[in-house]
């Protein structure tokens, strides 16, 4: 199921699959845009995360995985429980 058609709520159990890019940034601006990544890691297996923001609007979601907050595109986040389709 594509994340793009799920609403996710904090607390949220996400799968990301192998070989997506998740981005450490700084958050001064509302627009995704604007910020600078400070770090990047690209998974080379897939993982579990939990969101911990989700802004429909900018087109990532906030999860935390493997002990940090990543900022990864809602494309390429899958629900791993039942979420209502929008």
């Amino acid at each position: 199921m594509r994340s793009n058609s799920i609403s996710y709520k904090r607390g949220d159990l996400v799968h990301i699959p192998q070989a997506v890019t998740l981005i450490d940034c700084e958050e001064p601006y509302s627009d995704a845009q604007l910020t600078i990544p400070l770090r990047m890691e690209r998974t080379t297996s897939p993982r579990i995360a939990v969101i911990t923001r989700a802004d429909e609007d900018s087109g990532y979601v906030k999860v935390y995985c493997d002990g940090d907050i990543w900022s990864v595109k809602n494309e390429n986040v899958y629900s791993l429980g039942e979420r209502e389709e929008k």
